[in-house]
Parts: C-alpha cells; sequence; structure tokens
C-alpha cells in the first residue's frame, strides 16, 4: 500500500461505475488530499467495478480514515483506490466492509496512478462477491430517459391516455394484442430488462410530441 495525494473523485453510485466524461456539474464532488493505493489482481478489479463486494475487518481497519479531504479537514472512514496496472478505481465501503460507491478518475489523474502502481506487489484482498451486473451497462444519458420513458408511460396509463399509449407501444412492437393493459406492461418489462437503441428513439419520439404542443 502506497498514498496517492490530491485527485478528484465522485462518488456516485454503487450499482456501475460513473466514467468521468459522462459526470455531471451538479455532482458533488470530493477533493482528495491522500488515499491509500493497492495494487490487485484483474480477476478482483472486473469483480469490483462489474459488482458489489465485501471485505474482511482486517481491510477495513487497514483503510480506517486513511482518506483525507481537503474540504473542512474531514476523511472519508473506509475508501481506497484500487489499480491492476490497466485502470484505477476508487471504492468507499460501509462499516460492514460492502462496497457502496465507486468513482472513476480523471483520465490524467488515472495515468499518474498507473505509473505509482508498477512499484507495488499485488495485495491478496480478502472478499466475498456479493452480486454482479451485466456487462452491457446503460450509459448516464440512457438511465435518465429509460426513468423518463417509465414515467411517462405510467402517467399515460393512469390518465387513461390509451391513443397515446398504444401509438408509443406501436413504435416498438409489431403485435395483434390490442389488450391495453398487457401492452402496458409489456412495454414497461422490456424497457426495464431489454433497454436498447430502440428506446433512444422512442424517448426522442415522447419529448418531439411534447415541443409540437
Amino acid at each position: 500500500m502506497i498514498y496517492i495525494y490530491d485527485l478528484l473523485l465522485n462518488f456516485i453510485d454503487s450499482n456501475r461505475l460513473i466514467e468521468f466524461y459522462e459526470w455531471s456539474s451538479n455532482d458533488i464532488y470530493d477533493q482528495v488530499k491522500k488515499i491509500p493505493l493497492f495494487r490487485i489482481n484483474s480477476i478482483d478489479m472486473e469483480n469490483i467495478i462489474n459488482g458489489n463486494i465485501k471485505v474482511d475487518n482486517k481491510f477495513l481497519t487497514m483503510i480506517n480514515n486513511k482518506t483525507y479531504l481537503y474540504k473542512n479537514k474531514k476523511t472519508i472512514k473506509y475508501a481506497t483506490l484500487f489499480s491492476d496496472l490497466n485502470r484505477v478505481v476508487a471504492i468507499e465501503f460501509d462499516s460492514n466492509g460492502k462496497s457502496i460507491f465507486k468513482s472513476s478518475l480523471l483520465l490524467d489523474e488515472e495515468e499518474d496512478v498507473l505509473e505509482d502502481s508498477f512499484n507495488l506487489d499485488i495485495f491478496n484482498l480478502n472478499y466475498k462477491v456479493l452480486d454482479k451486473y451485466k456487462q452491457n451497462f446503460l450509459t448516464r444519458e440512457e438511465v435518465l430517459k429509460k426513468r423518463y420513458l417509465i414515467k411517462e408511460l405510467e402517467t399515460l396509463y393512469e390518465n387513461k391516455d390509451y391513443d397515446k399509449l398504444n401509438y408509443l407501444y406501436e413504435e416498438v412492437f409489431e403485435s395483434d394484442n390490442n389488450n391495453i393493459k398487457n401492452r402496458y406492461y409489456l412495454i414497461i418489462e422490456d424497457i426495464n430488462n431489454n433497454y436498447t437503441d430502440k428506446y433512444n428513439k422512442l424517448y426522442e419520439i415522447v419529448r418531439l410530441s411534447y415541443q409540437k404542443k
């Protein structure tokens, strides 16, 4: 373990790693003064990035209050950087050892940390994988579009605006199913479980319809 100094981190999600180019001006950033760094193997890195893990108490003790922020001289109780010599990720854990937030790094800062990582031996991280995620993550923009569409469809169904609901359904599916309830639940389920580019197009249709009003 070594320490890395002067980083900008953006702990905003536990389920997926938000890349730095998806960061928003509305996010709450942490200007980190000092944070520990561990080199791990690529399998461990894949598990950390693509799922949630739980580390043991021994590791929590190692990183306890070792991450210092510039703001008000605060610390993040359990946070650290991991590197596998290909990329770097910052993880925050809760008091039980479960990963609760992830942050990518700015590109130039990640490159600097990767250089420092070459001087480290691989650390044997003791952890359990709690769950893993599909590889086809949505972009941050697509997550927002997905939420918007679901809310719009729920509103249409609640207000019994079946004509518009049918129109949106038929933009996506070629189906003889004329039962509006079945149509509504089918499109909601498909958006939740199989979001693809067709729903980006549907989002544009919905937004355009409001602009014409």
